[in-house]
């Protein structure tokens, strides 16, 4: 289990950067500080839970929250790009697509830790 919490650290990175690049490129700062506005609570979050889940474990729930608020940032990128190229493809369309379908895996992931801890306690 720790090691998906580091998977998931590392992907909440990789997100943060891939972010950034695409406000760099479309020069939209606005968009890219709301749409990473949880990325800082994730990146921190799942370090700490790979670090040491027993003493961090009570933050799962908020981290499921995070993400869930990733999840939604995802789809408002994918409608907003939709809107913004001319003839949306599907290459334009793989990257935001795999970066959904990763945040989907580790929003399911944190769900399950969460509840797992509900019927512990």
């Amino acid at each position: 289990m720790r090691k998906l919490f580091f998977a998931g650290f590392l992907w909440e990175v990789i997100r943060f950067l891939y972010m950034y690049v695409f406000a760099s490129a479309t020069r939209n700062f606005d968009l890219f500080m709301w749409m990473n506005a949880q990325q800082i609570a994730a990146v921190f979050g799942m370090f700490f839970l790979a670090y040491d889940f027993g003493k961090y474990r009570q933050y799962t729930r908020l981290m499921f929250v995070t993400k869930l608020f990733g999840i939604l940032a995802d789809f408002i990128f994918i409608y907003k790009l939709g809107g913004t190229t001319k003839s949306l493809d599907m290459t334009s369309l793989l990257i935001p697509g795999f970066a959904l379908v990763l945040d989907l895996f580790f929003g399911g992931f944190l769900f399950i830790t969460a509840r797992h801890l509900e019927d512990d306690e």
